[in-house]
């Protein structure tokens, strides 16, 4: 398995695992200390997947600024043979 795959897996499993900890915590019949652990499982898992998506975020702006810069260099290069022709 490719590290994208693993990586996506693990993002999806800790997704996973924060919706079943906010599914627990709204169960009522939870005591005090295990609401407490739950909690604290759940924004280390939060973190994670925000820290995650942030990379993500970015990785997806440097490819959307980078076939721009293609784009805008083919451009160019259009223009350039286009005057060179007169």
């Amino acid at each position: 398995m490719t590290d994208k795959k693993k990586s996506a897996q693990r993002f999806e499993e800790q997704l996973a695992g924060l919706e079943e900890i906010v599914g627990r915590l709204e169960d009522e019949s939870v005591g005090l200390e295990e609401a407490l652990d739950l909690f604290e499982k759940g924004m280390e898992l939060a973190r994670s997947c925000r820290k995650r998506l942030e990379a993500v975020e970015q990785r997806v702006e440097r490819l959307l600024a980078d076939a721009e810069g293609e784009g805008a260099a083919t451009e160019e290069m259009e223009v350039e043979d286009g005057e060179s022709t007169f």
